[in-house]
């Protein structure tokens, strides 16, 4: 396992089979693998394995006639429901760009350069990301964010506990409050324990808390749980 490829979704297949998703959660949602940065584990000790974990893709009205997404039990479980649309594949890969995730990276940037460690340009190639939930948030005018049923939250969980033992990564950092308190929930449901693993959490890139009160729930803090733990 650990000479496969990390970005092939076979990396992946048998996590949460037979668990609501009977055939595998990767196995349905191979689009949703996370993605491994080639320098994710470095040779040279230099940083620590990183995992960045988000929150959840949006998917839109102009989404809503080509897949159930809304409809939870077909999206899980129904072998006849719409997934992902092609038109949206490229946008649901955890292989992230756009501003948000600049904000992260820049930050990013400047503890390497802080420590003087040479770095890939696209800062994803030295770390790990994935979207925490596998059901896309539904976005229109009148409406955003992600409101998890039970069914999210038990998918979700096995999924992100089945990529840390593909994966075992070091430092986890959620961009997320609400994916950061829901995995604790799911640990507590079911006795688990990351104790030789550093998990922490952050707000959000794109929520105004990012910024607010000096960063001290989002850019600040992130600054500092990279030096402290990642370099």
């Amino acid at each position: 396992m650990e000479n496969q490829d990390k970005n092939q979704v076979e990396f992946y297949y048998g996590i949460g089979k037979n668990c609501i998703v009977k055939e595998g959660i990767f196995e349905r949602f191979p689009e949703l693998i996370p993605c491994a940065g080639d320098h994710y584990s470095r040779e040279d000790g230099a940083h620590k394995k990183l995992l960045l974990v988000g929150e959840s893709n949006y998917f839109n009205d102009n989404d809503a006639p080509f897949s159930d997404f809304r409809n939870a039990e077909r999206w899980y479980k129904d072998d006849g429901a719409n997934l992902i649309p092609e038109h949206v594949r490229i946008k649901v890969s955890n292989w992230k760009d756009g501003k948000p995730f600049k904000n992260a990276f820049e930050i990013m940037r400047n503890v390497l350069c802080y420590k003087g460690i040479e770095h890939d340009e696209y800062l994803l190639v030295e770390a790990a990301f994935y979207n925490y939930f596998l059901r896309p948030a539904y976005k229109d005018r009148g409406h955003r964010g992600f409101i998890p049923q039970d069914i999210d939250r038990e998918v979700s969980g096995v999924a992100l506990s089945g990529i840390i033992d593909r994966l075992n990564p070091e430092l986890i950092i959620f961009l997320s409050k609400l994916a950061s308190e829901e995995f604790s929930k799911y640990c507590e449901r079911n006795t688990l324990s990351y104790n030789d693993i550093i998990i922490e959490n952050v707000s959000h890139p794109s929520s105004i808390w990012w910024n607010r009160d000096g960063g001290c729930r989002g850019k600040k803090k992130f600054e500092d749980l990279l030096k402290k733990y990642w370099v």
